[in-house]
């Protein structure tokens, strides 16, 4: 099963309602992947895991009023991957296929 890098980025507004939104946003997406800056996460998932993520995206946020991006990266991308200040993204485990 192949493993692609995700970067996602999110942008609620700030009001009490978002900031739980965003809250529990941020709590999902740590189950997935590492945070890296403020609003930014790094996953590295499986097409099942990706789709799973995805679902409770949609579930969570007001497509109204709230911004997430999702930035699909190959191996060669992240390979490419220019950082200062911090290490370039890597897997945390080895996936076993």
């Amino acid at each position: 099963m192949a493993t692609l890098f995700y970067l996602i980025i999110y942008d609620l507004p700030d009001n009490k309602a978002a900031n739980k939104r965003r809250n529990r946003l941020h709590k999902m997406l740590d189950g997935y992947g590492n945070w890296t800056q403020y609003s930014v996460f790094e996953c590295f998932l499986t097409g099942v895991k990706f789709t799973e993520m995805q679902i409770k995206i949609e579930k969570l946020i007001k497509p109204e009023e709230d911004s997430i991006r999702i930035y699909v990266l190959d191996a060669g991308a992240v390979k490419r991957t220019i950082t200062y200040g911090s290490e370039k993204p890597r897997q945390e485990q080895a996936i076993i296929i």
